[in-house]
């Protein structure tokens, strides 16, 4: 984003007669910026709106999940074609992921009950320990 005072002094030098290239030089901005901040008039862009969130059904969706065998991409399909809901398909995914549709949701971890050494894990490997080392030369006493 220009700042309000960097876009002033874009349309002010160019009532003054400067160039495209030279006010880009003066200010280190790009020629495409100067020309949209001149066809502004040096004033700030308006706001964007963003446009509202559309609804999707939870019914419906967890239907079209069952009908279509959980195939998102035909989910995605009959939401456009037959239902008439246009919506993107990481839209869609992502709602059916937060519905817990398309896969259960993901547990933190596995939560052990509260009783001592229940949690431990205990090592089964066989040990052979070797008490006396055969031929050290020393005799049994």
């Amino acid at each position: 984003m220009i700042e309000t005072d960097k876009r002033k002094a874009v349309f002010l030098l160019h009532q003054e007669g400067q160039s495209l290239r030279q006010i880009a030089r003066l200010l280190g901005l790009s020629r495409n910026s100067v020309r949209t901040i001149i066809q502004q008039g040096g004033a700030p862009p308006p706001p964007h709106a963003r446009a509202d969130k559309k609804p999707l059904d939870e019914e419906l969706l967890r239907r079209l999940y069952q009908d279509c065998q959980g195939w998102m991409a035909r989910v995605h399909e009959k939401l456009i074609e037959e239902e008439g809901v246009a919506v993107t398909y990481s839209t869609l995914t992502r709602r059916l992921r937060q519905l817990g549709i398309s896969a259960p949701p993901k547990t933190r971890c596995q939560r052990v009950p509260d009783q001592p050494g229940a949690e431990m894990q205990h090592d089964t490997t066989v040990y052979q320990v070797e008490l006396a080392a055969a031929g050290c030369g020393s005799s049994p006493a």
